[in-house]
């Protein structure tokens, strides 16, 4: 097949080719010729293979989900076994809990399908296809720039989920030259065998996206809370630059969005029993994806993940989010709460499904903000600024006490108010990899994560598992096939250690 066949430009419902396990990785070709004329089919496709699936996974399992073992690397989660039950949630994601060597194993190390990389590369592909249509199409160009901007801005949140699994942090001194993810950002099908980018290429890269992402939602209002807008935008732009130690831009883009949507959840109206996470938020962004922690932390339950005493600790007892944001149930342990559900407490399910690895809300701009203000040079004031008007909606007012901190000080709190805020929302992970490189004020920790069996309704510890500093296990291996299709061009990351028991 020639090199013109190949570069023919096809748009079409997308039915992309992808096996879940990689097998034709990159090499998607469509089963459906259902040209797309117009923007209102644009608009579908946009909707049904541009953005991820909205899924519970309470009710089906963790198969198939979008990233449902992000949440369970870090330090923020630990076990809760006390005797064996009908449910085990920690079984499908052994692998990343422990850190094994090949994370895609469950507690009996069997292995499975990650399709991750897959559903990724899909949607990207879907992007591509999507931006590269919204162009060439006229019949509602007002419409049609909003497709464009949406389409833009996803293709920017699937690179970014993938740049920050598979490959290193983002170091100044490094990223030129680390190994990223593959880089695809045409709309046809390209022969040759995929390679990694580097990671400055594809952090470029999102950057364009976001850019010009920004300049066709500018003066879109949002159709939804499933569509991105030009906050989602921002908010993103501030987390990359954040990311890439570019403090001034990540300021101003967290600026942006705190422009247009300041206000914050004041705590002190929290009705008991209810989600935090909520359409009626005012902080509520955007959001798409899997809801997975009231599942890994479900009530009652003998087997399952509870969040760390350490995480738990960092809330003073007066701090409204000990109380919203968990509970304690029957067993005695902390629970995840942000999207509640009960089975005890009449039957409580969550109004709706909000992702708890892609919901974007506004006070993660105000810790943006505070965090490059931190950094910079004469604007410690603009830091405690954020960080108080942020702490001030999480306590009642008798209660709440004026930060006014500077150098380590106001950086070490701002790194654990971030983490009281944002834990099990998909940031923890990324956040002890980033700062591990970061240039001004680097840190780095051990994590400890205990795992016990349960027989016979007793639970024993099996083992107790250490992720240290710069361990290999913070890269996710690239799935085997994917790099046997692309027959070597497709370097796999480093060993990660047998920590096998």
């Amino acid at each position: 097949m020639n090199s013109l066949k190949f570069k023919n430009i096809v748009f079409f419902t997308v039915l992309l080719v992808i096996s879940v396990g990689c097998k034709k990785f990159l090499a998607e070709r469509s089963q459906t010729l259902q040209y797309v004329n117009n923007f209102a089919q644009l608009d579908e496709l946009l909707v049904g293979e541009g953005y991820m699936a909205h899924s519970n996974a309470f009710t089906t399992g963790t198969s198939g989900k979008y990233l449902p073992w992000l949440n369970v690397m870090d330090d923020d989660i630990t076990e809760f076994a006390t005797g064996s039950y009908v449910f085990d949630s920690r079984q499908p994601l052994f692998g990343f809990y422990t850190w094994q060597s090949k994370p895609f194993v469950n507690y009996l190390y069997a292995p499975y399908t990650d399709d991750t990389w897959a559903k990724f590369y899909k949607h990207i592909n879907a992007t591509n296809i999507i931006a590269k249509k919204a162009t060439e199409l006229n019949d509602n160009p007002t419409e049609l720039k909003r497709i464009l901007g949406e389409a833009l801005f996803l293709r920017a949140g699937y690179y970014f989920y993938m740049i920050n699994i598979y490959a290193k942090a983002y170091n100044p001194a490094t990223a030129k030259t680390d190994l990223g993810v593959p880089l695809k950002i045409t709309e046809f099908v390209d022969a040759n065998l995929a390679t990694r980018a580097t990671v400055e290429q594809v952090y470029q890269q999102i950057v364009a996206d976001l850019a010009e992402a920004e300049q066709a939602l500018s003066d879109v209002p949002q159709k939804s809370l499933y569509h991105a807008d030009v906050n989602a935008v921002n908010l993103l732009q501030s987390r990359i630059y954040l990311y890439m130690q570019d403090w001034e831009n990540a300021a101003t883009a967290a600026k942006k969005v705190i422009a247009r949507k300041n206000t914050l959840y004041n705590l002190a109206t929290y009705q008991p029993k209810t989600s935090f996470f909520t359409s009626k938020s005012p902080e509520a962004i955007f959001t798409q994806g899997t809801n997975i922690m009231m599942y890994l932390m479900y009530e009652n339950g003998l087997t399952t993940f509870r969040p760390s005493d350490e995480l738990i600790q960092l809330y003073g007892m007066k701090d409204l989010r000990r109380t919203t944001f968990f509970e304690i149930d029957p067993k005695g342990k902390y629970r995840y709460t942000k999207v509640y559900r009960s089975t005890l407490n009449a039957g409580v399910t969550p109004e709706a499904l909000y992702s708890d690895n892609f919901f974007m809300r506004n006070a993660e701009a105000y810790l943006n903000l505070a965090e490059a203000s931190a950094m910079l040079q004469g604007k410690e004031a603009e830091a405690n600024t954020a960080l108080n008007t942020l702490r001030r909606a999480r306590f009642l007012p008798q209660d709440y006490q004026e930060t006014n901190l500077t150098g380590t000080d106001l950086v070490s709190f701002i790194r654990d108010e971030r983490r009281r805020e944002l834990c099990f929302e998909g940031h923890r992970w990324f956040d002890l990899r980033r700062y591990a490189v970061n240039q001004l004020y680097p840190y780095s920790k051990t994590i400890v994560h205990p795992y016990s069996n349960t027989v016979q309704g007793n639970a024993t510890l099996a083992a107790t598992l250490t992720l240290l500093p710069n361990d290999p296990a913070y890269l996710i291996p690239l799935p085997d096939p994917a790099i046997e299709f692309n027959k070597g061009q497709l370097l796999q990351n480093p060993d990660r250690p047998n920590r096998a028991f």
